[in-house]
């Protein structure tokens, strides 16, 4: 029984960990589909246990509150960001703007600086 208790009490922590992020208007990290990913957007509703994420790149999608994690990009976080050619790349975050929206990032490989947004922008980990 013991077993069993712990991870019912795992499983409430971590629900109470995303707790912090599901209300409407908060800037969150999320999955889209089954991507290993975690991608910028903003809680736009909610309905219970589930909440419709609005991401940065005009996209929505409605997902789990255990799958959200708090937006916690700020100047030098990991994060990787689609070039022109339309691939993602690593890159550190050198920049943030005030909006929370202008991104300015610099690529791991090749030391390029790039003023983007966070719509262009994924990080890594599932929730």
């Amino acid at each position: 029984m013991k077993p069993l208790h712990i991870a019912l009490g795992l499983a409430a922590l971590a629900s109470a960990a995303s707790a912090s992020a599901q209300q409407v208007g908060d800037w969150v990290l999320a999955p889209w589909n089954d991507d290993p990913w975690l991608y910028p957007g903003v809680v736009g509703a909610r309905s219970g246990v589930y909440v419709t994420v609005n991401f940065d790149d005009g996209t929505s999608q409605t997902r789990h509150v255990t799958e959200l994690r708090d937006f916690d990009w700020r100047e030098g976080t990991p994060v990787q960001c689609q070039w022109t050619d339309g691939y993602f790349y690593n890159a550190t975050v050198l920049f943030m703007g005030s909006n929370g929206y202008t991104i300015r990032v610099r690529y791991d490989d090749d030391g390029v600086v790039q003023d983007t947004n966070t719509g262009h922008c994924r990080t890594r980990g599932r929730y």
